[in-house]
């Protein structure tokens, strides 16, 4: 059973949706323009949804069991009709029955397996997945190409096979340039669990020790990694930020991270602090740990955490699944999430078997 519980204290909250356009960081007293600088904005922010959009929320979901798997931890959404989970093996569905593909290293023929490992997907044929000091590339035809080249990893993410991340204990960073890997300088000793990018020059990687909620939230801009003042002050520190997620839609570079509470920011502005607005409050100063993250754009995506809470946030409000959430059960956690279009998958653990939630818009 997955969760951090942390005490509230007093949250500075940055600001709220209001009827000026931009993202303030404060109410705005005079908006007269759409993007009106009525106050320390961070961004110019047009991608925000009209009212009518109250149907984003509609998913239906669909539970599945692999019998052969206990737990799942890695998925990737190629498209409705093809989507891929690993538990000791890997998994595809293709919208109506899941099938094993036994994937063995490329040159040996050595059959591989996946307990516990992370998934990464740029393609059909075009999949990282990473554990310790392994980093299998699958390209396709049930084979995939391994490596063993470096420290224990735990997360990666990229523009492309040719500019990859990956993210492990004690701060190891490691770029893939398509030929070597190369070890990134790094400003924290502390454990990454969590890295996603907008491009080369924009990547963020965090995690947080359960225990005390402590933060640990990187960027790298193109030229170094710091480390961010979000992890350094505020509340934030020790609200087990250990997600993260960005894109950059309709122009607006939006970054979220998560944990205990939810902070978000766009382009280069200030973090804002969107926790009043998830529905993960378990009461006595606990919450239900929202620890992945996945979506399309800045007002489309979702996160997953323990006992099946799924929340969808639609750049209004977040949807909580009570079909799917149920405090009451055991063992029931999510290991891996992906979203793409309208669909969403998010796997794990649920009462000793492996659980699949396949969420269809309507």
């Amino acid at each position: 059973m997955r969760y951090i519980p942390f005490i509230v204290g007093l949250f500075l909250l940055y600001g709220s949706l209001n009827s000026c356009s931009e993202d303030p960081v404060k109410p705005c007293d005079t908006c007269k323009t759409p993007c009106d600088t009525c106050a320390p904005c961070d961004t110019c922010d047009t991608t925000k949804p009209t009212p009518s959009d109250t149907t984003s929320h509609d998913f239906i979901w669909t539970e599945y069991t692999i019998p052969t798997e206990v737990n799942l931890t890695g998925v990737y959404v190629h498209s409705d009709t093809e989507i891929f989970v690993i538990g000791s093996y890997m998994h595809r569905f293709d919208g109506k029955v899941w099938s094993r593909i036994d994937v063995r290293q490329e040159g040996t023929g050595r059959q591989l397996a996946f307990p516990d490992w992370t998934m990464f997907g740029l393609g059909s044929s075009d999949m990282w997945i990473v554990h310790g000091g392994i980093v299998d590339h699958y390209i396709g035809n049930s084979k995939a190409v391994e490596y063993r080249e470096f420290g224990y990893t735990t997360a990666c993410w990229g523009t492309s096979s040719s500019d990859m991340f990956f993210v492990g204990l004690n701060g190891m960073i490691v770029h893939f340039d398509g030929t070597k890997f190369t070890k990134m300088t790094s400003p924290t000793t502390k454990n990454l669990r969590s890295v996603w990018g907008i491009s080369h020059n924009d990547v963020w990687a965090s995690d947080a020790n359960l225990s005390t909620g402590e933060t640990t939230i990187l960027h790298y801009d193109g030229m170094s990694w710091k480390e961010d003042e979000l992890a350094l002050t505020g509340s934030a520190r020790t609200s087990g930020l250990s997600a993260t997620w960005s894109c950059d839609s309709a122009g607006s570079k939006f970054v979220t991270t998560s944990g205990a509470h939810v902070y978000r920011k766009t382009d280069n502005g200030l973090w804002r602090n969107d926790s009043t607005l998830v529905p993960n409050d378990l009461g006595g100063g606990t919450f239900v740990g929202i620890y992945l993250l996945s979506g399309n754009n800045a007002n489309d995506f979702v996160g997953s955490g323990s006992w099946g809470w799924v929340g969808h946030w639609n750049g209004k409000s977040w949807k909580r699944y009570d079909e799917l959430y149920n405090y009451s059960i055991l063992n029931y956690t999510s290991g891996g999430l992906s979203m793409k279009g309208n669909t969403i998958c998010v796997v794990g653990l649920k009462s000793g078997k492996s659980w699949i939630a396949i969420g269809r818009r309507k």
